[in-house]
């Protein structure tokens, strides 16, 4: 699979983790997902939440491309499930992205990250004590799957539809999915290394934007 490649630091005159001087490169229909799902979220709800999350499987894990991606999806899916239960403020609307890479150690982990309407609630707290809130239930989802481990990416980003400069922080931030480095197109193998959700935009209905999103 030959994908599209970039080395630009801007993707629709924002900021994003490129560098032509550096190397860092970065593929643009990731970039392109990343910022339609930001967009369609915040068409729909004035004040959004962003997590990032990072998902690395035992160390004694054999790689299974297809059986990772089942239960990444199963994952997303509890996940989602949860947020939307009463005990979690019954979120109706998600969006998701996920990267697939395979870094140094030879090792498949996952890039995630996941939007929903701010409520009035608290997220819970990152400790080495132990987690609490929302970021224990992505914690225990994934053990309970897989056994393996999360990586929690701090400063969860609080958006309002109205303030310009932190959508621009939040998508620089997630932009680090898109990078070229670790995610292995061109291999010949046939599984999916990202994944995005199909929320429609306000302005469009859903048949056509997935089409569009699709082609």
């Amino acid at each position: 699979m030959k994908m599209k490649e970039s080395f630009r630091d801007t993707y629709n005159g924002l900021k994003v983790n490129a560098s032509k001087d550096k190397g860092y490169g970065v593929y643009p229909v990731i970039l392109k997902r990343i910022h339609d799902q930001l967009m369609n979220l915040q068409e729909h709800h004035s004040r959004i939440t962003v997590v990032r999350i990072d998902l690395h499987f035992p160390w004694n894990h054999k790689t299974n491309n297809k059986l990772e991606n089942q239960l990444l999806s199963r994952f997303i899916k509890m996940c989602k499930a949860d947020l939307g239960s009463f005990g979690w403020g019954q979120h109706k609307r998600f969006i998701h992205g996920w990267v697939k890479e395979v870094g140094e150690v030879a090792k498949s982990h996952y890039h995630l990250f996941f939007g929903f309407q701010t409520l009035q609630r608290l997220l819970g707290k990152i400790s080495g004590d132990g987690h609490t809130g929302m970021w224990k239930m992505f914690e225990d989802r994934w053990i309970e799957l897989t056994g393996g481990t999360v990586h929690f990416v701090k400063n969860p980003h609080f958006l309002s539809r109205d303030d310009k400069r932190k959508f621009a922080d939040c998508f620089y931030h997630l932009s680090y999915l898109a990078k070229i480095r670790d995610k292995h197109f061109g291999t010949g193998e046939t599984h999916r290394r990202f994944g995005f959700s199909k929320l429609a935009s306000k302005q469009m209905p859903p048949t056509v934007l997935e089409e569009l999103m699709a082609a």
